[in-house]
């Protein structure tokens, strides 16, 4: 049976309804389920994290939803070690509950600490290898305000790069320190190096592997994980040999973007969390990507990445009021926040079954958030309520 699609102009007027009060801009796209416009009120503007939507696609499809990222320990010669990054975002110090995290450095440690009592070895010094990654490991178009807080990205991380609430100043360095702790706790005496190049045909002592791409992908979009996108953009940047750089990054993404139709003149990318204010794209391009990936079973993990409203990810607390009610649990969508920023974007399932792909953008004066999320809420709402049919004339 055939779904009725909302009619234009219905549908213009009933999302014209809902308050823009104290928004300073919006655009909106509202798409079909094989893409065609309902609704494009399209504008360039700042996407905040709806970007990872972009970064996602381009990971699974340049990388593969099954890669996995290594962290190695390797020895050159007796009583050497190096620790070797592998870019996995989501390395962690203590076995994780999440299945997103496998790897741990008590687990890299134990088998490393097995490695050295077999070869009777009881004094190391110890040295890490990053370079898988190139360039700064904090944005230049990064707020500075934000350094304290905000990880750099580096190629060996732990903890996603904070200690507590603290960002790490130099991630790699201080992944290298709390191995070199783990392994003192086993009872050798450890010599920190610091930074220094894995020596060429180093033998394997250990090794830890992230989750597969996907996995990774799910976590990033559903919780909106800033140091696994822009890891996520270096390893695609890599894989199409680009520096795994930030520029890199930005350049492998917009070569993807544009490679798959997803692109429209006055976009710009930079990195791939969104974190950026100089990033611009317009709600219909992504309101296509998601369409995209609804329409290809290889992009499975960005589809159930979507946080669902009221469920789950940066949606559970949303879509809290009576007016937003309709878009619970049918909206699924990749938030985006700054501080003069909102964004939502992703795909609903109306009152008569139709599936429609959409993407809202908002900015304010940077006081007016809850009133931009109220805007997009409703707005997603009104989709998920809406058959929005031209009234017939009674007969």
């Amino acid at each position: 049976m055939e779904v009725a699609l909302p009619d234009p102009g219905v549908l213009s007027s009933r999302l014209g309804a809902v308050s823009t009060k104290k928004l300073t801009a919006t655009a909106s796209a509202v798409l079909g389920p094989d893409g065609t416009p309902l609704l494009v009120r399209d504008r360039a503007m700042v996407p905040a994290s709806t970007m990872k939507l972009f970064t996602a696609l381009a990971a699974v499809d340049v990388l593969g939803a099954d890669r996995r990222f290594t962290t190695k320990v390797v020895s050159a010669r007796k009583g050497r070690l190096t620790l070797v990054a592998g870019g996995d975002p989501f390395l962690t110090v203590h076995k994780s509950k999440s299945s997103a995290k496998p790897a741990n450095l008590d687990a890299l440690v134990r088998a490393t600490a097995r490695s050295l009592k077999a070869q009777q070895v009881k004094r190391v010094t110890l040295t890490y290898d990053a370079r898988l990654f190139s360039g700064a490991s904090y944005s230049a178009s990064w707020k500075k305000s934000w350094a304290s807080y905000t990880p750099r990205i580096m190629a060996l991380t732990v903890s996603g790069g904070k200690s507590g609430g603290r960002a790490y100043t130099n991630p790699a360095a201080s992944t290298t320190r709390l191995f070199a702790s783990l392994l003192r706790a086993k009872g050798f005496t450890v010599n920190y190096g610091g930074a220094a190049k894995a020596a060429k045909g180093a033998t394997l002592v250990a090794s830890v592997s992230s989750a597969p791409v996907g996995s990774i992908v799910r976590r990033m979009l559903r919780v909106s994980d800033n140091v696994a996108a822009e890891m996520l953009a270096r390893h695609v940047a890599r894989a199409v040999g680009r520096p795994g750089s930030f520029s890199g990054g930005s350049a492998a993404i917009t070569d993807w973007l544009k490679g798959h139709r997803l692109w429209k003149k006055g976009m710009k990318i930079d990195g791939g969390s969104g974190l950026s204010s100089l990033t611009k794209v317009y709600p219909s391009v992504l309101a296509r990507a998601v369409g995209f990936a609804l329409a290809d079973p290889a992009f499975v993990d960005v589809v159930k990445g979507l946080p669902t409203a009221g469920v789950n990810g940066t949606l559970e607390h949303r879509f809290d009021d009576a007016v937003e009610k309709a878009g619970r649990v049918v909206v699924h969508a990749k938030t985006g926040t700054l501080r003069k920023v909102s964004a939502l974007a992703g795909y609903v399932t109306t009152a008569d079954g139709a599936v429609l792909t959409f993407a809202f953008l908002a900015t304010h004066n940077g006081t007016h958030s809850a009133a931009a999320a109220n805007w997009l809420d409703r707005s997603a709402a009104v989709l998920a309520g809406c058959g929005c049919q031209l009234a017939r004339p009674a007969s």
